[in-house]
């Protein structure tokens, strides 16, 4: 099952308990901020039963959703820095989600401890088949031509597939329209049936129907092609350096959590990526996987949050409650 499947419907969960053989030196916990069965919850589950098996201990799985990852984050960072308390999350809820509040609850960059990378993912702009455009400089002529028609759908409001198409049309010159869809899937059925004439999405969920000829990938958001897409060129290939962007999973810890213990579970986590059966469920979920040092995946986070800031302070856009 590929990650478009995972990211919109539920799948069976992975435990993430220590054999029982193994001696209890207490219990470890990972904070998951969304439901169980997606994306992230698998990923938590699978990197918790790995550290299980290294510290000789259980590793709990626990789902706090709520506010795109915001619940888990606050119970991270008032988690005690001892190392048994860690988070998996994706970019959306550490780096996205303060940067559209006038009051984060928290600071990714002062109240985490990123400790490993454990996935990147692409996003992808992706048209009708009935525009003509077969790549983003054809499209940037068209959609200025066509500016009734010139619109872009996203999986939501305030996540990445928003501000990316924000970026993509800062770049291209062009006026998008924002068109905000509850997922992936309306968008993509809205963007086959030629309701929308683009669209920004996670790339897996495009593929079958760009297969199928419904619907035409005009870039894909990572540095290099996707072994899942070689076809597609990269937008940064087309002439827009500032389009290189990968969407990402990572296991934080509390920021005060002493570096010895960081370096300790990166090492846990990057021997797990190296494993045959962990390569095999990256892929199937669509993940590349990037063996980066804590410092390496500190230094993408804040590049991450600096790069974003700016484009969702012009987009007007607050994640807070009316």
């Amino acid at each position: 099952m590929r990650l478009a499947r995972l990211l919109c419907t539920a799948a069976v969960a992975l435990t993430a308990a220590a054999p029982m053989a193994a001696v209890a030196q207490g219990t470890g916990h990972m904070l998951v901020g969304f439901p169980p069965g997606g994306a992230v919850d698998i990923l938590g589950r699978l990197f918790a039963a790995e550290l299980a098996q290294s510290e000789g201990h259980p590793v709990i799985v626990e789902n706090r959703p709520g506010a795109v990852g915001q619940i888990a984050a606050q119970a991270l960072k008032a988690a005690a820095p001892d190392g048994n308390t860690l988070m998996l999350a994706p970019d959306a809820s550490v780096v996205i989600r303060p940067l559209t509040l006038k009051n984060p609850p928290f600071d990714p960059l002062a109240d985490f401890a990123p400790v490993a990378h454990t996935g990147s993912w692409d996003l992808a702009f992706a048209v009708n088949a009935e525009v003509p455009a077969k790549n983003l400089r054809e499209f940037a002529g068209w959609a200025k031509a066509n500016p009734a028609r010139s619109v872009f759908g996203s999986a939501g409001a305030g996540g990445s597939t928003h501000f990316y198409g924000l970026m993509l049309a800062q770049a291209m010159g062009v006026e998008l329209r924002h068109v905000p869809y509850k997922g992936a899937g309306p968008a993509i059925t809205d963007l086959v049936a030629g309701h929308i004439s683009s669209a920004v999405q996670p790339l897996g969920t495009l593929l079958q129907q760009a297969h199928a000829g419904k619907i035409r990938i005009l870039a894909v958001s990572g540095k290099q092609r996707s072994e899942a897409a070689p076809e597609v060129p990269t937008a940064v290939e087309q002439g827009y350096p500032s389009l290189g962007v990968e969407g990402w999973f990572g296991i934080f810890a509390p920021a005060a959590t002493p570096p010895d213990t960081v370096g300790r579970l990166n090492a846990i986590v990057v021997q797990a990526l190296r494993k045959p059966e962990v390569k095999e469920r990256m892929r199937n979920l669509d993940l590349g996987i990037r063996e980066l040092t804590p410092a390496q995946f500190a230094a993408l986070v804040k590049a991450d949050y600096e790069r974003w800031g700016p484009i969702v302070k012009a987009s007007g856009f607050s994640g807070d409650a009316p």
